[in-house]
């Protein structure tokens, strides 16, 4: 599951490392909307490493999931894990 959006804030990985070829990565809070929806032990550890680094932000992550087509039933778990991350504000 990922925000409406996604693919305007695709962001593009190219370097010598990458012997120059070109790789697209997630934009790092459309990525832990996904890591939030699957709600599974290592996708929600790999979120609290992002906000332990401050990767993303609380209402930045709000935004998103108000962008992400998902039924009720797992809005609100998502929502909790925002909360329980990064307060109400």
């Amino acid at each position: 599951m990922l925000p409406k959006g996604w693919q305007e804030r695709l962001i593009v990985v190219s370097s010598p490392n990458t012997r120059l070829v070109r790789g697209w990565c997630l934009e790092a809070h459309d990525l832990a909307i996904a890591k939030l929806v699957a709600g599974r032990e290592k996708d929600l550890g790999f979120v609290e490493a992002l906000q332990r680094h401050e990767m993303v932000k609380g209402e930045i992550l709000k935004e998103r999931l108000d962008a992400t087509d998902i039924v009720p039933q797992l809005r609100s778990p998502v929502e909790a894990r925002i909360v329980r991350l990064f307060g109400q504000d």
